[in-house]
């Protein structure tokens, strides 16, 4: 196989940690991701939960740059000797606040990219992403892998089962359109609407981009 993105490149190259994602994923990253790799204000800052054999947080690595500040959190310890020495690791629950507050302490307080490949249990991610949408950047993205599992009973999931990350995401669809709603729905959801430029829906992926976005106006021009 030609790697046609350089994500996919640096993914196949990489000799060093396992490693292991959906081929589709690779091309979806690169183009959510390209601009996070353009000269910033800042290092980019990037949190994957869910570190496995250690081999994405580096393919992260030579992506970003020796610049960007990586963390990775897992609730096996023994992922604490899967890491480079310039990725910290943060053992625990990733639906524990505590635990995420610790990985964003270790990348200076904020985030640019939160990468969810952790438990795939729906409450575990709808915990991890009501915790850590508020804190992105406001040019941030969220993304929430491996949705497969949300139609898997094996991890509490089931078609159209309440409780998965598919299901949460329908309402934040509706929450995204909270310009038109009215009265108390309206209030509500104002501020993820507000903050919230867009969801993308990909094949067992879900990237949200955050991005501060003024009401909505029609314009009508050539009359």
């Amino acid at each position: 196989m030609t790697p046609s993105v350089e994500l996919e490149r640096l993914f196949y190259a990489n000799k060093g940690k396992i490693a292991h994602k959906w081929h589709h994923y690779l091309e979806i990253y690169d183009r959510h991701f390209q601009r996070f790799r353009r000269p910033r204000s800042h290092p980019v800052r990037i949190l994957e939960l869910g570190i496995s054999g250690g081999g994405s947080l580096q393919v992260w690595r030579k992506y970003f740059g020796v610049d960007a500040k990586i963390v990775g959190i897992d609730i096996d310890p023994v992922c604490l000797d899967r890491v480079d020495p310039d990725t910290p690791a943060v053992i625990g629950d990733q639906s524990d606040p505590a635990v995420l507050a610790k990985a964003l302490a270790k990348l200076g307080g904020g985030v640019d990219i939160v990468i969810d490949d952790g438990s795939h249990l729906g409450r575990h991610q709808i915990a991890s992403f009501e915790y850590l949408y508020p804190r992105l950047s406001e040019d941030g993205i969220y993304v929430c892998e491996d949705l497969l599992y949300s139609y898997s009973p094996e991890f509490e999931g089931g078609y159209r089962k309440e409780g998965t990350f598919i299901e949460y995401t329908k309402s934040l669809i509706d929450r995204l359109h909270a310009w038109h709603l009215e009265g108390d729905l309206k209030t509500a959801n104002m501020d993820f609407a507000q903050t919230t430029y867009g969801i993308f829906i990909h094949l067992d992926m879900i990237v949200i981009e955050r991005r501060r976005t003024e009401r909505p106006f029609h314009v009508r021009i050539n009359e």
